[in-house]
């Protein structure tokens, strides 16, 4: 019996020799294990602080370009020759903290690329006011697509011609009602009949505005392209959901309406901008008739001569008492002078020829100059709404969104574009538009509801990184900065 518990004990110590070894390979595998999913939960903690501080850069250039918004507005109007727009590439590369952020769009001149700055909306068409004549001149945009988007937004369930109403998308594969209402947003145009991502987006997924290598390689990656190496914008650039103007003037003061404000407060707001003589023209002539459209009273289009006459009346006998006693001290002309004096009046009153500015001529029927026109039209309105939706600001408009306005032509709005990166500046107001050459003056008046030179609402696309690494947020708000100041109107993390 001893012999054999000797003969055991060395099996027994192997035994638990083997065993130890197992326990610290499990143990050894265990530590492993623990040191390895430890740094994963180091490095997926850092990479999410990472995300997040990266987010936080991008959210900066937010609220920087609130800032700059605030101070570029005291100017009185908005031009692309702004802080705001990327005129100083202010937000290419700014650096805060360990990080870079920039506000960036892609650049809708002929030079196109990218530009580092905000992008207005009044330099789009309202998918709310605009008229489907309008919608249809843009680029992509065909006449049945902008009937679905007046279906879409109108109240009622009667079809316009190409369009769809109710009984249309309730018979989809998957139905729902159409909004009848205005738009919320422009993306909402991917449930209207006839559209799609491709037709809205475009090729430029970025939206940087310069061709990528995977934006014109066909079918071979995202996002769809026809690899023909031109860009596609698609519609994105040239539609808004949120512009809209204050109807307030430079200085922030409620603007009077033409038709309704009392006399004493018309000659208060407007003392000193038109002459006593024609000012008491215009409120005797609003007496019996009404005011169209503000051009009428530069261009006389509209104006009822009958009345303007009997406004005038008071001036005609003070005129024809001085020129009787004229011609008593001078004695009697011939006729044939007479004629001739009268013939060189009326061509006087001739309208300007389609070359030259309305600004140049004096028009007949008109009731201001053009300096007066120039100074009066920014204080007064038609409409006593606080807010205009969708006028399109001229400084910022390209030439796509300024084509498809109310008797608007390409030569015409290339001459727009032209002027306003000239030597002569931006439009100050919208009386400028009459310096334009060719403008004729029915073309000039039926603008004129439809135009602005400032702006209400801005879309920043902010991106924020950390260099070094591969933290990288990217954001979308538009700012609104109306009467209570600056504000957020909407906001989505694109990545």
């Amino acid at each position: 019996m001893r012999y054999s518990q000797k003969s055991n004990a060395p099996c027994e110590r192997g035994i638990i020799l083997l065993m130890v070894l197992w326990v610290m390979i499990v143990l050894t595998l265990l530590g492993t294990s623990f040191f390895h999913l430890s740094s994963l939960d180091i490095q997926s903690s850092r990479n999410d602080l990472e995300k997040f501080q990266a987010e936080l850069l991008a959210d900066s250039a937010i609220h920087l370009a609130m800032s700059v918004l605030e101070k570029d507005s005291e100017l009185g109007y908005h031009d692309l020759n702004s802080v705001w727009s990327g005129f100083e590439n202010d937000f290419e590369s700014v650096e805060f903290g360990a990080g870079l952020f920039r506000i960036y769009s892609d650049d809708l001149s002929e030079e196109g690329g990218t530009r580092y700055g905000l992008r207005d909306e009044s330099s789009k068409l309202n998918l709310n006011t605009a008229t489907k004549e309008m919608l249809e001149k843009l680029p992509g945009m065909t006449s049945e697509m902008a009937a679905s988007i007046v279906d879409w937004r109108d109240s009622d369930d009667s079809e316009t011609a190409g369009g769809a109403e109710r009984e249309y998308y309730n018979n989809l594969d998957n139905p729902y009602d159409p909004r009848n209402a205005p738009f919320q947003s422009v993306a909402e145009l991917l449930q209207v009949k006839g559209f799609s991502p491709r037709i809205l987006y475009g090729e430029d997924a970025n939206r940087d505005g310069v061709l990528q290598t995977a934006e014109d390689d066909g079918a071979e990656s995202d996002p769809p392209d026809n690899g023909d190496g031109k860009l596609d914008r698609g519609l994105l650039p040239y539609l808004s959901a949120f512009s809209y103007e204050r109807n307030v003037n430079a200085e922030g003061e409620k603007r009077v309406n033409l038709n309704t404000a009392n006399n004493r407060v018309l000659r208060q707001r407007l003392e000193g901008k038109v002459s006593a003589e024609n000012l008491r023209i215009l409120i005797r002539y609003r007496r019996n008739k009404k005011f169209e459209n503000l051009g009428q009273l530069l261009t006389g289009e509209g104006i009822d001569k009958t009345e303007k006459e009997k406004a005038e009346g008071g001036r005609e006998r003070s005129n024809s008492n001085r020129r009787n006693r004229s011609e008593s001290r001078r004695g009697s002309r011939s006729q044939a002078e007479t004629a001739t004096t009268q013939e060189g009046q009326a061509e006087d009153r001739e309208p300007s020829v389609a070359s030259e500015a309305i600004a140049d001529t004096t028009h007949e029927g008109a009731i201001l100059t053009f300096d007066e026109f120039r100074l009066a039209v920014d204080e007064l309105t038609l409409e006593d709404e606080e807010t205009i939706a969708g006028r399109v600001n001229i400084n910022t408009a390209p030439k796509e969104v300024l084509a498809s306005l109310p008797g608007m032509t390409d030569p015409l709005a290339e001459r727009i574009v032209e002027r306003r990166s000239s030597d002569i500046g931006s439009f100050e107001t919208i009386a400028d538009l009459a310096t334009v050459e060719a403008m004729s003056r029915e073309t000039f008046a039926g603008l004129l509801p439809y135009v602005s030179v400032r702006s209400t609402v801005f879309e920043a696309l902010a991106v924020g990184y950390l260099p070094g690494s591969q933290a990288f947020a990217s954001v979308e708000a538009y700012i609104d900065w109306g009467a209570s100041g600056s504000k957020i109107r909407y906001y989505r993390v694109i990545r």
